[in-house]
């Protein structure tokens, strides 16, 4: 009796402990435990760490003036405006001008130190290029993948095609793209986009960027 007790102990620690693990307050996908900024808006576009890159917030100066959104929109996340945004690119009817447009908003797939798998976090943006490309199907996409600079340029170059194999994996098998119509390339760290002497540098530089052009 005394063994069973013991063993039902055991499991119950080990499933409250998983539960914790698990637990996501501000529900961006990411677990607090790893979440560098656990008050982001729930269901927002974000990085590896939870926070939402600065870099692609989109500020709009003449927004008082602007009768199409109201204060809410204007006032949202990333994730809201680049959601608008977006639906206004998918609307151009000249291609030239609806690649350049997505490509302005488009934000990169970002991953964990050493890593090429595709978090949950990062989905929001493939169903973004998805319903895009649902929209003009004549545009080639390239996969650019990149690392921070911690490892050998062997092992970076490596990690950053992986990266981007596995993009274009999702959206060729998730997503029905035309195999074809993707190439990929990777960069290893060569084109830092911030700091990689900063945490939040070599977070940035993690990612794998969509280029969009017309064929």
């Amino acid at each position: 009796m005394t063994i069973i007790r013991t063993v039902t102990l055991i499991l119950l620690c080990c499933f409250i402990s998983t539960a914790q693990a698990w637990v996501d307050t501000d529900f961006d996908g990411v677990p607090d435990k790893k979440d560098a900024c656990n008050d982001t808006t729930a269901n927002s576009v974000v990085m590896a760490n939870g926070c939402i890159d600065t870099e692609l917030l989109i500020v709009d100066e003449d927004a008082e003036d602007d009768a199409e959104f109201d204060d809410a929109e204007l006032g949202a996340t990333v994730t809201n405006n680049a959601a608008l945004i977006a639906e206004q690119c998918r609307q151009q009817r000249d291609i030239s001008v609806a690649v350049d447009c997505f490509g302005s908003i488009l934000q990169p797939v970002y991953f964990d130190f050493d890593k090429s798998v595709v978090l949950l976090t990062q989905r929001p943006t493939l169903v973004r290029v998805k319903q895009y490309i649902e929209q003009h199907p004549q545009v080639a996409i390239r996969l650019e993948g990149h690392t921070d600079n911690i490892g050998s340029d062997v092992v970076n170059q490596t990690l950053s095609l992986k990266r981007a194999a596995n993009i274009k994996d999702l959206l060729v098998n998730e997503y029905q793209f035309q195999p074809a119509s993707i190439e990929i390339v990777g960069m290893s760290s060569k084109k830092p986009i911030a700091d990689n002497a900063t945490i939040e540098g070599r977070q940035r530089n993690r990612r794998v960027e969509f280029i969009i052009s017309a064929e």
